[in-house]
């Protein structure tokens, strides 16, 4: 009994040997470019296909918070667990009427708010395709979990259009080192599909605070992407402006 025990324990004290755990956090202030609506959106039953960003007072900047934390197994092999929560308010709107989930909003007749949740958690695989000294490619996928809500509100009465589900998406690192402390970063999950697309990628510069242990980072970072389904059209647009830490251990 001992033999397989100790066989098992050898294995595990080897890989968490060459295992690194990073903890990373970001925030800043994110803008909305777009963001297009039109609930329900069928062929024989449409709303009001309205611009959140167009045809409403937006509240921006907002500043957002991402966390994430990574395992990386003997430099090839990553998993990362990323959390997004980002959500958008909009009042005034200029149009006079906003037919949405077959409910009017009569604009001039009272105020009507708007509110746009798209929180986002992922679980992300990448394997390590290429590393040298200073160049690192990885490539993977990611199971994206979205959990999203349109709404809007008047005299009390609040109507949504929400959408819970799972997001297949492809994964890629490139991370060039200038030298020891400083080293320029692309990285994102992106795919385009028949009924819609979702692209969120980071570009940046990842520099030491103190050597192999705080890092910091600064960039710029796009989310764009929707669907053109049955039950919603929406297209959205943001753009980030962010700052960021991060740990190893």
């Amino acid at each position: 009994m001992r033999t397989p025990l100790l066989f098992l324990f050898l294995i595990f004290t080897q890989l968490t040997a060459h295992a690194q755990l990073r903890l990373s956090s970001e925030s800043g202030l994110v803008f909305n470019g777009y963001n297009d609506v039109r609930a329900p959106n069928g062929d024989g039953e449409q709303g009001t296909l309205f611009s959140f960003t167009d045809d409403f007072e937006v509240d921006q900047p907002v500043i957002f918070l991402r966390l994430e934390a990574s395992y990386t197994l003997n430099d090839k092999h990553s998993f990362i667990l990323t959390a997004v929560p980002l959500t958008f308010n909009y009042e005034n709107p200029t149009i006079a009427e906003i037919d949405f989930e077959n409910t009017p909003f009569q604009t001039s007749a009272s105020t009507v708010t708007g509110s746009y949740q798209f929180n986002t958690y992922r679980f992300s695989y990448r394997y390590a395709l290429l590393r040298k000294e200073k160049t690192r490619i990885e490539l993977g996928l990611t199971a994206l979990l979205r959990d999203a809500k349109i709404e809007l509100t008047q005299n009390g009465e609040s109507i949504e259009n929400t959408d819970l589900g799972f997001v297949p998406l492809i994964s890629l690192l490139f991370e060039q080192e200038f030298n020891d402390r400083l080293s320029f970063m692309l990285v994102g999950d992106a795919l385009v599909g028949p009924v819609g697309r979702a692209e969120d990628v980071f570009a940046g510069l990842e520099f030491d605070i103190v050597p192999d242990r705080f890092f910091g980072r600064v960039g710029y970072r796009i989310i764009e992407g929707g669907a053109d389904v049955d039950q919603v059209y929406n297209f959205a647009l943001f753009h980030f402006v962010n700052v960021g830490i991060a740990s190893e251990f």
